[in-house]
């Protein structure tokens, strides 16, 4: 049109500065061991050592930031921490394909009968330990405490 102003493309909104950042896995190991290692043998639930292990990772990083599924996805490999693990059974629940603890995959456990068929009892994590059989094992609490220096594995 004749006495119109070409418009060009919309103003672009600015983005807004973050208000958290992600630390990373080696920083959150170092925070949970020296947690573990502070005043408390021993944190009761897991919201009490993830406040616990903010104040440490805030010192180093003041706008930290970690959630609860992260966390304990992450001190399942930490030595020096034990994450301790209480479940209640829910029966008639689907078997799960991840693990709650960890999120790994789950692997079957198998037996053989007697007539040489092969049947699923359960699956189980090859990484936390976690194990689930007919009536599904479901998480309820999560006890951190201090544990062995290094981890051990085996057959």
């Amino acid at each position: 049109m004749p006495g119109r102003a070409e418009e060009g493309p919309p103003p672009r909104k600015r983005s807004r500065p973050p208000t958290f950042r992600r630390p990373a896995a080696e920083l959150v190991a170092r925070a949970a061991r020296s947690a573990v290692r502070g005043g408390r043998a021993s944190f009761p639930s897991l919201v009490a050592f993830r406040s616990a292990v903010l104040e440490g990772l805030r010192h180093e990083e003041p706008m930290a930031a970690i959630g609860g599924p992260r966390l304990r996805r992450l001190l399942v490999d930490v030595p020096g921490v034990k994450l301790t693990v209480h479940y209640t059974e829910w029966p008639e629940a689907p078997l799960p394909e991840r693990c709650p603890v960890c999120g790994e995959k789950l692997v079957p456990v198998r037996n053989r009968t007697l007539t040489g068929e092969t049947v699923v009892l359960g699956r189980r994590c090859l990484r936390c330990d976690y194990w689930t059989h007919g009536a599904r094992r479901v998480p309820v609490r999560y006890i951190v405490s201090r544990g062995p220096a290094r981890r051990r594995t085996g057959a």
